[in-house]
């Protein structure tokens, strides 16, 4: 099984096409758990060392052949590795200098599951009897996109990065938004200017030091709740964009863990019970009828309701009402 071709790499000089192939097989014997191929692929001694970081899990490494070896067989024989079913190296860059190279790529691999992650990985390797062999690797996970929520990663631009089956189903439903030519766009001209404002407005923060200003500046990370328009039903087409990892991602169903900012608007707002179920039903984007429907209510006492929780939060439309209530961190 090979999972690490990278098919748009130009012709390389023989040398670091030999560093590249010991790469590569590093990452396939890796993925079939094969010990001893994988250990070939190393410098064995107390200079050897592999570092992993994300910002899930957090920095780790292993210093010195003895600990990466116990290490790996106990990955191996746990059957933790990656099941990657692709991997593709971007921007490689391989320096060779002194009986030493220095390679650096982006990774990007797509896991069983429909799981897309991305990593920043660099490599030294030595240059001894054997050929070239691993002597120090690093890598840093990028936020990974997983399948099970309702979430499109987009860059700069809207153009699609990930579409994940969670994702495609909840875009088959969802009132405001599609994809035209692997671009995110709003269904009407109207509501397209919203989204692609709020795209761009997310895009400059991209960078690590614009978001870490961002964060510093407001005190939370980037979210920002776009309302698009009013649906013929008179519910709203609503998503959320927030930023990782340069990318945007948006949110196709904000209500869906809106229940800690229900709690914390009902303390802020003093909003009744009541009161706090219909707002739960506007954010998903429901109807003043649809809701009442479902809370088994009249429409005219869900008008009560909405007056009343405007008259809490200081807003005067349901647009204004989603924009406070998804703001709440």
């Amino acid at each position: 099984m090979s999972v690490s071709g990278t098919p748009s790499e130009p012709r390389r000089d023989p040398e670091d096409a030999a560093i590249m192939a010991v790469i590569a097989r590093e990452t396939d014997t890796f993925v079939v758990r094969d010990f001893d191929g994988w250990a070939a692929c190393w410098v064995q001694d107390a200079r050897t060392r592999l570092i992993s970081a994300s910002a899930a899990f957090g920095v780790t490494g292993q210093d010195g052949w003895e600990a990466l070896a116990s290490y790996m067989r106990g990955v191996f024989a746990a059957g933790a590795s990656c099941e990657i079913l692709s991997f593709e190296r971007r921007n490689v860059s391989v320096t060779r200098t002194g009986g030493f190279a220095f390679v650096s790529f982006e990774g990007h691999g797509v896991h069983r599951g429909g799981r897309h992650e991305r990593t920043f990985e660099t490599r030294t390797l030595e240059q001894g009897p054997q050929g070239w062999r691993i002597l120090h690797a690093a890598f840093v996970l990028s936020g990974a996109v997983e399948d099970a929520g309702p979430r499109i990663a987009v860059d700069g631009r809207g153009q699609v990065l990930s579409l994940p089956e969670g994702a495609r189903t909840a875009l088959a439903d969802h009132p405001g938004l599609t994809i035209s030519h692997g671009r995110l766009r709003a269904r009407r001209p109207a509501w397209d200017a919203v989204l692609q404002e709020g795209l761009a407005r997310a895009a400059g923060l991209h960078g690590f030091c614009q978001h870490y200003r961002f964060t510093a500046d407001h005190g939370r990370q980037f979210r920002l709740p776009l309302v698009l328009g009013e649906t013929a039903e008179g519910g709203l087409a609503v998503c959320m964009l927030f930023v990782r990892d340069g990318m945007t991602f948006v949110d196709l169903q904000p209500g869906g863990d809106f229940d800690a900012r229900l709690d914390l608007a009902r303390a802020l707002y003093g909003l009744s019970e009541a009161q706090a179920a219909l707002a739960r039903h506007v954010v998903g984007g429901q109807s003043l009828t649809a809701a009442a429907r479902e809370l088994g209510i009249s429409v005219n006492t869900a008008r009560t309701h909405l007056s009343r929780i405007f008259d809490k939060t200081g807003v005067q439309s349901q647009t204004a009402l989603v924009r406070t209530l998804l703001s709440i961190v």
